[in-house]
């Protein structure tokens, strides 16, 4: 990304280090109203038990080694934490920039997302040295707000400060938020800025880095696609951790002669796996089976039954266009936590499931919900099955296995 600028900062990637980044400080206005920096407090970097700095993010000292939780704060994972205090003052969240040496050309905001699935409108504001440079409301939406600014050829000791308040009606808001800051040379102007937080629903997308990269995914999907050309298997698993995680021993004990290729990677939504077909290379080594599951991560970031419906019918569609005699076994989104009801995510689950199954034709696409078999009689999830309550152990992979071989055995057929 910006191959003709430079970045001089990148505000998730700051918040990441365990100390922060020369230039980056965060504050917040709990003694006066925004734009007066008199009245702003500093944020300081989470500690551990050790009192060493750690990568959970900043906030205001409490005066006891933590931090305080009626002010705001930042994550490393985006998320902005704004409040309106008891007198119905606005307390903004600030990520501020100091420029370290004098610009040789245009700086800019760039590649600015702000993700507000949680309020009405909420202000964001740039400040360039107290002057203010842009300013909108944030209206609740389901993709992000993409948001850019010229601010012009800075001179060292130039500060740029993003802030984000509370929104209009709600007291506490939390919203997720990236940006980079890019120098570019003079008569260069950046393109629009791209969508890193949440892509639409079918917009292929690699995960996008802190930093402003995906160098690093690009790495591991172009490491899965030189596995698939040597291998060229019969039988691929596509998805995120859940998938990435199965035991390579008990996949090869039961299908080594179809040469298996794990095709998941931890953390990717439905937009991920997507970018991940598109650009890979089962058209050169089509398998005769792709068992697909993917969705849990985008129903917990906010993305309703419907859409998550929606992603995956696209992904099965290209999935075929890219390998046209796969047949695609779609697996039901498993369950989370300690049970089977009385979890909220579940309920949703369970309609995304409902909804899955009507796109098998039983012919090149097929639907399967191994659910229930992860669980007891009672609807209990034992530890051992799945520990954290999303992830699944050894003995799960294994109710797992026995659950989906009768379908899979038929559908690879003879090797």
């Amino acid at each position: 990304m910006d191959a003709d600028g430079i970045i001089l900062g990148a505000h998730n990637a700051a918040l990441a280090q365990p100390e922060l980044p020369a230039g980056w400080s965060f504050e917040c206005n709990l003694n006066g109203p925004i734009g007066d920096p008199a009245g702003y407090v500093a944020m300081v970097k989470s500690r551990d038990s050790q009192g060493r700095g750690a990568t959970g993010g900043v906030g205001v000292d409490d005066g006891a080694g933590g931090l305080r939780s009626d002010a705001p704060s930042q994550s490393p994972h985006g998320t902005i934490k704004s409040f309106r205090d008891k007198d119905g003052v606005d307390r903004y969240a600030i990520a501020s920039y100091t420029m370290q040496e004098d610009a040789g050309g245009a700086v800019w905001i760039n590649h600015g997302n702000l993700w507000n699935r949680a309020s009405d409108d909420l202000p964001l504001l740039i400040y360039l040295n107290d002057e203010v440079k842009y300013r909108t409301t944030v209206v609740k939406d389901s993709l992000p707000h993409l948001f850019q600014q010229r601010l012009g050829r800075l001179k060292k000791g130039d500060v740029i400060r993003v802030a984000v308040g509370p929104g209009v009606s709600s007291g506490n808001t939390s919203v997720k938020m990236q940006y980079l800051i890019v120098e570019y040379p003079e008569g260069r102007t950046p393109g629009p800025p791209i969508n890193m937080l949440a892509p639409a629903i079918n917009e292929p997308a690699p995960r996008w880095s802190g930093d402003g990269t995906h160098d690093q995914y690009r790495e591991w999907h172009e490491a899965q696609c030189a596995e698939v050309l040597r291998e060229k298997p019969g039988l691929v698993l596509i998805g995120d951790s859940i998938t990435q995680r199965w035991p390579a021993d008990l996949l090869a004990h039961r299908y080594g002669k179809y040469r298996p290729v794990n095709l998941g990677v931890g953390g990717d939504w439905i937009q991920n796996a997507l970018w991940r077909v598109i650009n890979g290379v089962l058209d050169q080594a089509p398998p005769r089976v792709a068992v697909l599951l993917i969705g849990t991560n985008n129903l917990s970031n906010g993305y309703p039954p419907e859409e998550v419906v929606r992603g995956i019918d696209h992904l099965v569609q290209v999935l075929r266009g890219k390998a046209p005699g796969c047949k695609v076994l779609i697996l039901g989104i498993l369950p989370r936590g300690p049970s089977l009801t009385g979890n909220r995510t579940n309920q949703k689950t369970r309609q995304v499931n409902t909804r899955l199954a009507l796109l098998a034709d039983d012919r090149q696409v097929f639907f399967l919900d191994i659910g229930d078999v992860l669980a007891e009689p009672d609807g209990t999830i034992l530890p051992e099955i799945m520990p954290d309550g999303l992830h699944v152990a050894g003995p799960g992979y294994l109710r797992w296995l026995e659950a989906m071989a009768p379908m899979l055995d038929r559908l690879l057929g003879k090797p």
